[in-house]
């Protein structure tokens, strides 16, 4: 009696469920697989709860975010996997990103569950067909991230039971590709462009199926294939550049018209939530040792000068004040020393409030992008709830924009790249002026933080020319009232390539394969 009135209260407070609602993880322990796939709201939860294993940038909040993999960051805590991949000291048994292998294949395993469960659910055809799409999505995405860190994966099409055989091997790249590709392309036929139901909101469209094709193809370089898929997604018409671009991932902007999908956060009854904002503020705002990771020189020195020319070519460049006259998409993603910043002016010399002598930035700089500033963050209580952005069109502007570049197309990759230059404030490309190096520098500034930086580097093979050269940071002095910016090299940093652009699989997952069926371990890291 008391599962039957909870299951009817359970059912009227879904069908009333507020917009992010649908994330909820909801109590599914408390009953039998019978019961479960016989009851859409409890199904409707289970679904929600394999949204909620989406890792994105948010969710490593604390330890290293992505950024500080790469030339765009540096971790201020010396214990990080991120410190021991910058200077080439981890293998096997460090278990960088182990999470990705072991919390993906979580949620894979759930994946299959759903999609075998389904066919025997007595739910209505048009719901059935919705969960086989959003599986489906789900499922490619899962294997996306584990292929982007680890490259071939074992492919598993059904979920395991403790008699099964685990010890599946890997397969090929080739097959891995075109296994993601094959769920995105059924998930795109059953899912829509649209939800026409508010509460609907955030669940997986077929925008969001051509989206992750776009970027995986062009990951592979092709080319071709990667540009019809952004094609795909701008002939939808369902997406448009969001105006204004400091405000973009403002929690009052989540689900704005840019957004191609995303990982919702809010959910009142599952209390999904995430801790950038306590991690990254400035310490002279927490109160505590935050500001994990931290942009680079490296970073900075890529946003231009208001006129489109480098720093170190333009007259508008001031070393007294380096900060001024620059690209504004530097004033949405970096805090810097003397900005103003909610009522504060930040003093970042090295030993005040904002950057205190331990735990401070090493580079001078703070992440400014994905931050709440409406954050109250003296109230320990209260959650971090913006949204995570996982992909948006401006990526798939420039998406398409490298395909053209690649396919000898300038002036229809200059026409992309433009649109993202007007939208930032900055001047456009001039026909016939546009080249790969200012492509490069677009996509650098545009996507600064978002966790695709190491895919480009990989793509181009410039990881010994990107990520394998020293890292700088701005140091800050004051004389007789006078401030001083140097550039100041932080580390040397190790990149051997072709063997870091794949991260060694975790030896925890190695040694659960018996003898004689050993998983394969990725070139050079045996």
């Amino acid at each position: 009696m008391k599962k039957y009135i909870f299951l009817l209260l359970l059912a009227a407070y879904c069908l009333t469920a507020c917009q992010k609602d649908f994330l909820n993880k909801g109590p599914l322990d408390k009953f039998t697989d019978e019961v479960i796939w016989k009851d859409s709201n409890l199904v409707n939860l289970y679904v929600a709860n394999i949204y909620s294993g989406i890792i994105t940038e948010y969710d490593r909040a604390g330890d290293a975010l992505t950024m500080s993999y790469t030339d765009e960051g540096e971790a201020n805590r010396p214990y990080l996997n991120s410190q021991l991949v910058n200077f080439g000291q981890y293998n096997s048994a460090t278990g960088v990103f182990s999470e990705v292998w072991t919390d993906n294949y979580t949620s894979i395993r759930k994946c299959n569950t759903l999609l075998e469960q389904l066919q025997s659910a007595p739910f209505s055809p048009s719901l059935q067909q919705r969960m086989r799409g959003e599986a489906y999505f789900l499922r490619a995405l899962f294997y996306m991230d584990i292929y982007a860190h680890f490259g071939a994966f074992p492919i598993i099409e059904k979920a395991l039971g403790l008699n099964d055989e685990l010890a599946v091997p890997r397969a090929t790249a080739k097959e891995c590709v075109n296994f993601i590709l094959k769920d995105l392309e059924t998930a795109a036929t059953l899912l829509p462009a649209k939800y026409s139901d508010p509460a609907q909101t955030g669940r997986a469209t077929q925008g969001a199926c051509y989206a992750l094709k776009c970027r995986l193809l062009l990951n592979e370089l092709d080319y071709p294939r990667a540009a019809a898929a952004a094609e795909q997604v701008m002939d939808l018409n369902q997406y448009k550049l969001f105006p204004d671009f400091k405000s973009m991932f403002q929690p009052g902007n989540d689900n704005n018209v840019e957004v191609i999908f995303d990982k919702q956060f809010g959910s009142l009854q599952s209390k999904q939530k995430h801790d950038l904002n306590d991690y990254e503020y400035p310490r002279n705002f927490t109160g505590f040792a935050s500001g994990v990771n931290d942009p680079t020189q490296n970073i900075v020195d890529a946003f231009l000068m208001k006129d489109g020319k480098p720093w170190n070519e333009s007259p508008y460049y001031n070393p007294e004040h380096p900060y001024d006259n620059r690209d504004p998409r530097l004033y949405s993603s970096v805090l810097y020393d003397g900005m103003l910043f909610r009522g504060e002016i930040l003093d970042l010399q090295k030993g005040s409030a904002a950057n205190p002598a331990e735990r401070g930035t090493p580079t001078g700089y703070y992440l400014k992008k994905f931050l709440d500033t409406t954050y109250d963050l003296k109230n320990i209580s209260n959650p971090n709830l913006n949204n995570a952005v996982i992909i948006r069109l401006g990526e798939i502007y420039l998406n398409y924009a490298e395909c053209q570049l690649k396919m000898g197309n300038t002036e229809e990759a200059r026409t992309y790249v433009n649109l993202i230059r007007v939208r930032a404030g900055m001047p456009t490309i001039a026909a016939g002026e546009m080249t790969w190096d200012k492509y490069e520098r677009e996509r650098t500034v545009e996507l600064a933080f978002e966790g695709q930086r190491r895919a480009d580097v990989r793509r181009w093979n410039k990881g010994p020319q990107i990520i394998g050269q020293p890292v700088y940071g701005m140091v800050i002095t004051v004389v007789n009232g006078k401030r001083t910016y140097t550039r100041t090299k932080i580390e040397d940093r190790v990149f051997v390539a072709p063997k870091m652009y794949l991260f060694p699989i975790p030896i925890d997952v190695l040694n659960k394969y018996p003898a004689g069926k050993e998983l394969k371990q990725n070139p050079e890291w045996d």
